[in-house]
């Protein structure tokens, strides 16, 4: 079985920031950005029953992953995308998948 690795990331919107904004600047940076970025499988974000967000970023790696973490000042236009988030909201941790049932 693949391992896959996930980067998932918890957060607050910015005031005034709507969800279509939101997904608007994503797909944004998704289709400048990330499809670019080697392992890159895919991005999710969902919302949560007490108005925050998490994202679950899937890599086929974790060297894949870290590679692009390192590599977030080349995003184009990435002021807007982190604009988005509501300062000192964001935490973030790291899982990979060991088993599916």
């Amino acid at each position: 079985m693949k391992r896959i690795y996930k980067d998932i990331i918890n957060y607050e919107l910015a005031e005034n920031v709507t969800i279509e904004h939101l997904t608007k600047v994503s797909q944004r940076i998704v289709n400048d950005w990330m499809e670019n970025q080697d392992g890159f499988i895919k991005w999710e974000i969902h919302s949560n029953s007490d108005g925050s967000f998490t994202d679950i970023v899937h890599w086929n790696s974790k060297e894949d992953a870290k590679k692009a973490e390192s590599e977030m000042a080349n995003i184009p236009n990435a002021a807007e995308w982190f604009q988005c988030y509501k300062p000192g909201s964001i935490n973030s941790k790291n899982v990979e998948l060991i088993a599916k049932f």
